[in-house]
C-alpha cells in the first residue's frame, strides 16, 4: 500500500494541454485558470500536476519506453521481443508502418508539449511564490521536467545526433513561452537538433545547480545529473558523460540492490532508484505492466513477449536471462520486470550510471571512479554471470542490452553507435523516426514533416 506516498494529481489538465492543439476552452475554465495563476498555491499545484502529466500512460508511465523498444525490433517473429497485442498504433510501430495519424505517436507528442507548457507556466509565474528558496527549487524542477521531455522528443521525432558534426538537421519545435491563448497562430518551424540539445543541457545544468541533494519523490540534483550523463552519452561526449555518472555513483547516496530482481516491482523508491515515476490508482496504471504482464499481474496477457533470440544472449547462469515467466493462459514468455500494476516506473537506475561510466572510461582510456572492468563485473557478479577478465567495447555494449533490456534504451543505443536493426534498417533510416503528427502539420503552417511521411 502507498499510504505514505506523495499523491500527484493533474490539476490543470483541462487548461494546459498540448500547445499545438486547437482547443475550445470554456469561458468558465479560462477564468478559473486565470485565478489559479494569481496564487502561490495555484503555481505549486501546476508543478505538482506536471509530475502527474509525466506519469500519464502516454508519457513516462511506460508508453515512451514501450514505443522506443518496439521501434528497435525488426517487426518479424525473429525479433528479440515481439508485439502480440491488438493495439494497431503499437503494432505499426513494431512493423515500421507508421502513419502520420498514429495515435500512440500523437499521444506522446501531445502529452510532451502539455508538460512543456506547464513547466513554462510555472517559470513565468514563479513570482507568485513568496519564498525565494522555494522559487529556486520549483524553477529547477520545472527545468528538469522540461529537459527530460525535450530529450525524448528530439530522439524520437528527429534524426540522430551525430558526434563531431554540426547537427543542423531539424529537431523539434522549441516553445520557450507558455501558451495561454489557443486561438492564436502558433505556427513555428522546428529548431535544429543542436539547438534542442543545447537547451536540454542548459536546463539540466541549472537543475543540478539549484535542486537539493534529496527531494522526496520529486527530482533532486542527482536525477538531473543522471539525465545529463545520459544526454552526454547520446552525444558521444564521453568525458562529460563519465564525470556526470561518476558524480551520481559517488555522491547520490544510491546503491545497487543486492539482487537484480529487487530493482523492480516496488511502490516505494528503492536504493537503486535515482529517479522513478510514481504510479498510483489516481495517476493511472503502469503501462509497462499493461503491455508486458499476464492477466493475473494486471496486464493484458502479454502484448509484448520475449523470444528466444533475446534469452539466448545470456549465459545459462545469468539470472537476468531467467528473469521471465510463462503466462499459463496463452503460454507466452513474459518479463518479470513488470508485474506490479501500480508499481513505480524506474526511470533512472544506478546500474545505468555504472554502464555509462564503464563505457566512457573505456572510450577515453581512463579509470575515473573505477576501472571499466570492475564496473561491468559489479553488474555481472550481481546477476551471477561469469565476470570478464578484460572486456571489450562489444562486451560493454552487450552488457547494456542484458542489464537494461525492455527499459527503453535499445533504439537510442543503436542510433548513437551507428548500428542497425536489420540490413534494411540502419541507424539513420527514415523509418526509425516518428512522423510529426497530422494534427500538428494541419495547424502549424511553418513546420516541416520528417522525410518519408
Amino acid at each position: 500500500m502507498k499510504t505514505n506516498k506523495l499523491i500527484l494529481f493533474i490539476i490543470l489538465a483541462s487548461f494546459f494541454v498540448s500547445c499545438e492543439n486547437e482547443l475550445e476552452i470554456e469561458p468558465k475554465n479560462s477564468k478559473d485558470a486565470v485565478e489559479i495563476l494569481k496564487t502561490e498555491a495555484g503555481i505549486i499545484n501546476i508543478l505538482n500536476g506536471t509530475y502527474a502529466q509525466a506519469a500519464a500512460g502516454s508519457g513516462y508511465g511506460g508508453r515512451i519506453s514501450i514505443v522506443s523498444d518496439l521501434l528497435a525490433q525488426t517487426g518479424k517473429s525473429s525479433s528479440e521481443w515481439r508485439f502480440r497485442g491488438t493495439t494497431g498504433s503499437l503494432r505499426n510501430i513494431f512493423t515500421k508502418s507508421i502513419l502520420v495519424d498514429n495515435t500512440a505517436v500523437e499521444d506522446i507528442y501531445t502529452n510532451s508539449y502539455a508538460i512543456i507548457n506547464s513547466t513554462n507556466t510555472v517559470i513565468e509565474n514563479i513570482d507568485k511564490v513568496t519564498d525565494t528558496n522555494l522559487q529556486t527549487r520549483m524553477i529547477a524542477e520545472a527545468k528538469f521536467l522540461r529537459s527530460l521531455v525535450y530529450f525524448d522528443l528530439v530522439r524520437l521525432f528527429a534524426k540522430p545526433y551525430i558526434a563531431g558534426s554540426i547537427n543542423n538537421q531539424l529537431g523539434v519545435v522549441i516553445r520557450s513561452k507558455a501558451i495561454y491563448d489557443y486561438k492564436a497562430d502558433l505556427s513555428k518551424e522546428r529548431s535544429t537538433v543542436e539547438e534542442v540539445y543545447a537547451l536540454i543541457i542548459s536546463d539540466l545544468k541549472d537543475a543540478y545547480a539549484n535542486l537539493p541533494d534529496t527531494n522526496s519523490y520529486y527530482a533532486d540534483k542527482y536525477a538531473a545529473q543522471a539525465i545529463l550523463a545520459r544526454v552526454y552519452l547520446q552525444q558521444g561526449n564521453y568525458a562529460e558523460a563519465r564525470d556526470a555518472a561518476n558524480d551520481v555513483i559517488l555522491n547520490s547516496g544510491n546503491e545497487l540492490m543486492k539482487k537484480y530482481s529487487q530493482a523492480f516491482n516496488h511502490d516505494t523508491d528503492q536504493l537503486e532508484d535515482v529517479f522513478a515515476i510514481q504510479m498510483t490508482k489516481q495517476s493511472g496504471s503502469n503501462q509497462l505492466v499493461n503491455s508486458y504482464a499476464s492477466e493475473v499481474n494486471g496486464g493484458r496477457g502479454g502484448d509484448i513477449v520475449i523470444n528466444s533470440a533475446y534469452i539466448n544472449k545470456f549465459e545459462t547462469n545469468d539470472e537476468r536471462g531467467s528473469f521471465v515467466y510463462i503466462n499459463p493462459v496463452n503460454n507466452r514468455r513474459l518479463s518479470s520486470k513488470y508485474t506490479s500494476e501500480f508499481g513505480d516506473v524506474p526511470l533512472v537506475r544506478l546500474a545505468e550510471m555504472y554502464l555509462i561510466r564503464a563505457e566512457s572510461n573505456f572510450r577515453e582510456g581512463t579509470a575515473v571512479g573505477d576501472t571499466y572492468t570492475n564496473d561491468i563485473n559489479l553488474l555481472r557478479n550481481r546477476a551471477k554471470a561469469t565476470p570478464f577478465a578484460n572486456p571489450t567495447l562489444t562486451d560493454i555494449l552487450r552488457e547494456r542490452e542484458l542489464e537494461l533490456g525492455m527499459e527503453g534504451f535499445r533504439i537510442h543505443d543503436i542510433k548513437r553507435t551507428k548500428g542497425s536493426i536489420s540490413a534494411s534498417l540502419p541507424w539513420d533510416s527514415d523509418l526509425l523516426v516518428f512522423p510529426i503528427p497530422l494534427y500538428e502539420t494541419n495547424t502549424n503552417k511553418l513546420i516541416t514533416q520528417n522525410p518519408g511521411y
